[in-house]
Parts: C-alpha cells; structure tokens; sequence
C-alpha cells in the first residue's frame, strides 16, 4: 500500500475516534457517570480533530474537491466526487437513524447540540473521507 494513502486512511481514522472520544465524554459527564470537571479533558479530542482533520481533509486538499462547485472540478474529480456523495449518504442516513433510534430505546433524552454538531462535521466529511480512503495518489 501506498505511504501516502496509508497515511490518510490513518489520520482520516483518528479523526473519527475523536469525535466519537468526544461524544463518549460528554455523554459519561451528562449521565453522571464522570463529574463535570472531567468536561475540561473536551480539549483533547477536540484538538485531535482539528489536527488530523487539516492533515486529512485540507492538506490533501481533499475538503476543498468535495466542496466546490462543479465548474472548478475536471470530469474524472465529478466522477468520484459524486460516487463519494452517494455513498456517504447511504451511509449518514444508516448511521443517523442507528443514533435516533439507540437514543430512543435507551432513554437517552433528547439529540442535543453536541451530537448535532458532531453529525453535521460528519456529513461534510463523509464524502472526503471515502475518497481518502478509495483513491489514489
């Protein structure tokens, strides 16, 4: 396997256990499971994320393909552009109502902000994120 694509499949993999290191957190502290304090260690995931999410999505100026317009992108970029957008709503829709529904069987309270937020940052990334995973250098 390719060093380059080795890499970008590993930062494009911590980048999601960051958000989902976070999540986890906020929810042991919301349930009273970890005490409030323990919000503050947030950061780390946090940091994790803006990190590998420039060395995965920006550097690779892999955000950038996946948001433009269409008049910037040549025929072969469209293409796996729009097969990455395809998947990757296959995917969200799966992944959001496996989270709608585990909230309402497990009396977790209502989707609040964090989860929101933490869905709409998956949303823009799920398109780079498979063309990191898929293309080539």
């Amino acid at each position: 396997m390719n060093k380059i694509l080795k890499k970008r499949r590993t930062t494009v993999i911590i980048n999601y256990l960051g958000i989902v290191a976070m999540l986890v957190l906020f929810y042991l502290v919301k349930s009273h499971i970890l005490r409030t304090i323990y919000l503050v260690l947030e950061v780390i995931p946090i940091a994790v994320i803006v990190i590998t999410f420039r060395t995965a999505f920006v550097k690779s100026s892999l955000w950038n393909m996946t948001h433009s317009s269409s008049k910037k992108l040549d025929e072969r970029e469209m293409h796996v552009v729009l097969h990455a957008t395809n998947i990757s709503y296959s995917l969200f829709a799966i992944v959001t109502l496996l989270i709608i529904y585990l909230f309402i069987l497990s009396n977790l309270g209502q989707i609040d902000a964090v989860l929101a937020i933490s869905l709409l940052y998956i949303a823009h990334i799920l398109p780079a994120s498979i063309i990191a995973w898929n293309e080539k250098v």
